[in-house]
């Protein structure tokens, strides 16, 4: 009975299938593709968590919301080889997440809402091309995501990369610049890079210093701002024969990162009154220090690898209205994930678990916090398609992936024939902190549960894939997210932070 249970799961994961049509272009090791995708996602956001008197006195037919759209992404990597040891490297997106029309605020973002800045509100009326939410002439058109020079230097003197460019490090917890056609998002700003490498013995040395400028909405917090940081060098040592295994160990330190003007959208908060607006700007990230470590261990039949990050810092508020001195100690705070890869052979392409955690806040009354929940796993980073990437985001409305939070996934790639192959995942959720927990804000700006279960839920995904060409493929994604006690709580306190905003758009004075 248990095995049929989890085969009817699989099933319904499949019935709620998303494809995704993705043509990959190589360019100079770079890629390039055209993704087309349609999504359904059921029960999405706080609304479900409603009863259906509640939907409808805030004008809503019934408690279900449910989100369908289709959205597509052209995405190209130009380069321009001026020498062998000069080339320039371009990413642009032709046209980012354009929804193929009949999309309004009322589907994304308005009724719903789901965390993917890069969607476009689009939709073409008598050969006029309309946008979302106040007809903001955006439609998601030439957006520039790299620009970069790679330069190799003479006399073996080692390598440069200048310009708008990736930040890829380990597995990509953090640090993850958004290849694949599954991302949207990533991490790129503008640097300049010189890498060098030493032989030592079999093995090899290398050294990496960067220095970066955080403008065009880069920020290493939520709201954009100006910054720059004083530099940061990285070592990593690896040796391709330990005991017969390729052997990686790695570390860097940003000792000083420092942004200014940043614009936060924190909202009203009972932990914290002076900030009663819904934004703050003219906030200064005084000075916060980031670093990680990595180990990554691989034969040609198994991959044992891990990575951390961690920070500490300082934000002020000095000139921003709510008082003089005014500021946030980020308390030590960290983010980690490990990973076992087996490679059995036909028909298994590979099985693998892992464990990741990322630390949250713990509300402290009377006061601001930030030692957690501000650093959180890249959007980018693919665990899965629906709950880290949906759901928790819409909870804090932040743009992350695993947030607050600790997982466990097991997962295989099956080839069932040799153009198609099968990828089943089990991912088990936990909250990080139960008690004191924020939801729909940060540094104390959300409504605060007082207690929340630590168990979140279980999601259940299956995706198949057909290989039409090299570069060519169709996959049909399923999901389903089997609720814990602690997800429905989270949700219902989403739903008490954002009623009583929709109740007093829509005129009334109660919400029952």
């Amino acid at each position: 009975m248990n095995k049929a249970k989890w085969l009817i799961m699989f099933l319904l994961a499949l019935s709620m299938a998303a494809p995704t049509i993705a043509v990959e272009l190589t360019l100079g090791g770079f890629p390039s593709f055209m993704r087309t995708r349609a999504r359904f996602i059921g029960n999405a956001t706080f609304i479900s968590a409603l009863s259906n008197t509640n939907a409808k006195q805030l004008g809503f037919n019934d408690n279900n919301d449910n989100i369908f759209f289709a959205d597509t992404t052209l995405r190209l990597t130009p380069q321009l080889v001026l020498s062998d040891a000069v080339t320039i490297r371009a990413q642009l997106n032709v046209f980012d997440n354009n929804i193929w029309g009949g999309a309004t605020s009322e589907f994304v973002g308005g009724r719903s809402t789901v965390i993917n800045s890069s969607l476009s509100f689009s939709d073409r009326f008598r050969g006029a091309l309309l946008t979302g939410p106040g007809a903001i002439d955006d439609p998601g058109f030439f957006n520039v995501r790299m620009l970069h020079a790679d330069i190799v230097l003479p006399h073996n003197l080692g390598f440069l990369r200048i310009g708008r460019q990736p930040f890829d490090w380990g597995i990509g917890i953090l640090a993850n610049g958004g290849w694949d056609p599954y991302s949207d998002l990533g991490f790129v700003l503008d640097r300049f890079l010189y890498l060098k490498s030493f032989a030592a013995g079999s093995s090899s040395l290398t050294f990496v210093f960067v220095t970066d400028r955080f403008t065009q909405g880069n920020s290493v917090v939520a709201g954009g701002g100006d910054g720059w940081d004083g530099g940061a060098v990285a070592l990593i040592f690896n040796n391709p024969n330990v005991m017969g295994t390729n052997f990686t160990l790695g570390g860097y330190v940003f000792p000083y990162i420092s942004q200014t003007n940043l614009t936060l959208g924190l909202g009203s908060t009972p932990a914290a009154p002076p900030l009663g607006g819904t934004a703050v700007s003219g906030i200064d990230l005084d000075r916060l220090t980031l670093f990680s470590g990595l180990l990554d261990i691989k034969t040609d039949l198994w991959r044992l690898v891990g990575e951390f990050q961690a920070w500490q810092g300082e934000i002020n508020f000095q000139g921003t209205g709510i008082g003089d001195g005014f500021d946030v100690d980020i308390d030590l705070s960290w983010i980690w994930a490990a990973r076992a890869e087996v490679y059995p052979g036909w028909p298994l392409k590979i099985v693998a678990a892992e464990f990741g955690w990322a630390q949250g806040d713990n509300a402290n009354t009377g006061s601001l916090t930030g030692n957690g929940s501000g650093l959180m796993f890249n959007p980018a980073y693919n665990i899965d398609n629906l709950l880290f990437k949906h759901m928790i985001p819409n909870l804090y409305q932040q743009e992350g992936s695993v947030i607050n939070a600790y997982y466990a996934r097991l997962w295989a790639t099956v080839k069932l024939i040799d153009s198609i192959s099968f990828t089943p995942q089990v991912l088990v959720a936990f909250n990080e902190q139960t008690n004191n927990v924020e939801v729909n804000g940060i540094l104390g700006s959300g409504t605060v549960v007082d207690s929340v279960d630590a168990y979140m839920g279980t999601e259940v995904e299956g995706t198949l894939t057909w290989h039409i060409h090299p570069g060519v493929s169709f996959d049909l994604i399923g999901g389903v997210v089997f609720t814990g006690d602690s997800l429905d709580q989270l949700l219902a306190a989403q739903a008490a932070e954002v009623i009583p905003t929709i109740a007093k758009l829509l005129g009334q004075s109660r919400v029952g």
